[in-house]
């Protein structure tokens, strides 16, 4: 097999997503270990959510400074690290202090991976971003169900999540080290000069379309495990096969989101999507058996699933400003979705004393997003229409 930058790049977006993944299903595994409630949870799982605010305004500049791959080479150990340390919590605070150590260095992998495949999506004049965005999925459902068969064996959460990073590390460090380093631009004083990354007025539409997306898919990714198997009475494995069928119709929906969004235009995709989501949502508040309950998540998947690769590829084509910032500061404002996301349905469950209605109180956003999906047409550049899964190909 030719190791093609576009291969490479696409296993970082694999080997992000595993080692993020493997903990989800852990979720209700840490709860019943701490002894705690969904409000007493989400205040925990706070932690990555904050830890990636921290660092997002300055993640653009620290980028521009070292470049996507060095920055991959360096902050993928202690994104690894902070998930594997994860397992060890042993109370609310030692949960949130462990996922706010991966939740610095999180972002600044995505960005850079996300700066990476922009700039060879330009130089190849192909649309890669949402095949990228496929293979982050594949990621997820092999992170997914390799943590559900973890939780179904009843193996100690520490040592699963700790293999995980073991895992993880070499194959991503590898393929960074292979991928052709950018073009050296000697640091003038204005690109030393430490800038926090923040929307302009004119990119925070786009911001916010993808916020309400991502508050989605973070509930789909906090919550999915927790609902199937508290509300809908699941086993262990067969919420992980609820969280499956959520990546795998979200990796379907990445890896056609190119050919789609030059054959319809981004906009029409993106809409479309968005209506996809919101029917699945109501279809997993309203679930009354397990099977509407996982195709709800399904439809979420497909729904959710062109939203952050639309949207950054957008940002990044817009020319106004270095990509790495445009990036950083569109995940600024729509990562910020992990962090309202566990309060808003975690205490929105305890008060009406309904896992469905905290995640009802969601709709909202999912309603604006689809409102303001015209914002995700990118600046094109002769880009090619790629057959699906072509780079599988190539």
């Amino acid at each position: 097999m030719v190791f093609t930058p576009a291969r490479l790049v696409m296993t970082i977006f694999v080997m992000h997503s595993f080692v993020m993944t493997n903990w989800f299903p852990r979720i209700p595994d840490m709860q019943a270990k701490l002894g705690v409630g969904p409000g007493d949870l989400s205040l925990g799982l706070l932690g990555a959510s904050i830890g990636t605010l921290v660092s997002l305004p300055f993640a653009g500049q620290i980028i521009e400074w070292l470049a996507p791959r060095r920055t991959i080479l360096v902050a993928f150990v202690f994104y690894a690290a902070g998930f594997a340390l994860v397992g060890w919590a042993w109370s609310v605070p030692s949960l949130f202090a462990a996922l706010f150590l991966a939740g610095l260095f999180l972002p600044i992998v995505d960005v850079a991976m996300n700066v990476e495949a922009d700039r060879i999506e330009s130089s190849t004049g192909r649309r890669i971003m949402n095949t990228c965005h496929g293979f982050w999925s594949v990621g997820s459902i092999i992170g997914g169900l390799s943590g559900a068969v973890f939780a179904s064996l009843e193996v100690d959460i520490r040592w699963h999540l700790a293999i995980a990073g073991v895992v993880s590390i070499p194959i991503a460090l590898a393929a960074a080290y292979r991928l052709p380093p950018a073009s050296a631009r000697p640091l003038t004083r204005e690109k030393r000069r430490f800038r926090i990354a923040l929307p302009t007025l004119t990119l925070l539409p786009l911001c916010i379309f993808a916020f309400g997306m991502l508050l989605v898919e973070a509930a789909a990714l906090d919550w999915s495990s927790v609902f199937l198997r508290s509300v809908m009475g699941a086993s262990p494995f067969g919420a992980g096969v609820g969280f499956a069928a959520f990546t795998i119709a979200m990796a379907v929906g990445r890896f056609f989101g190119d050919w789609a969004a030059v054959r319809f235009g981004p906009v029409a995709v993106a809409r479309s999507c968005g209506l996809i989501g919101l029917a699945g949502l109501v279809a997993v508040i309203t679930a009354p058996i397990l099977l509407q309950a996982v195709v709800g998540l399904a439809a979420i998947g497909l729904g959710v699933s062109v939203a952050v690769p639309l949207a950054v590829s957008a940002a990044a084509s817009r020319g106004d400003r270095p990509a790495s910032v445009n990036v950083a500061a569109l995940s600024l404002v729509a990562f910020s979705g992990f962090l309202v996301e566990p309060p808003l349905v975690g205490f929105g469950a305890e008060w009406s004393g309904s896992l469905r209605i905290g995640l009802a109180l969601l709709i909202p956003a999912i309603v604006v997003s689809i409102f303001l999906a015209g914002h995700v047409r990118r600046s094109e550049k002769s880009i090619v229409p790629p057959n699906p899964l072509s780079e599988l190909a190539t």
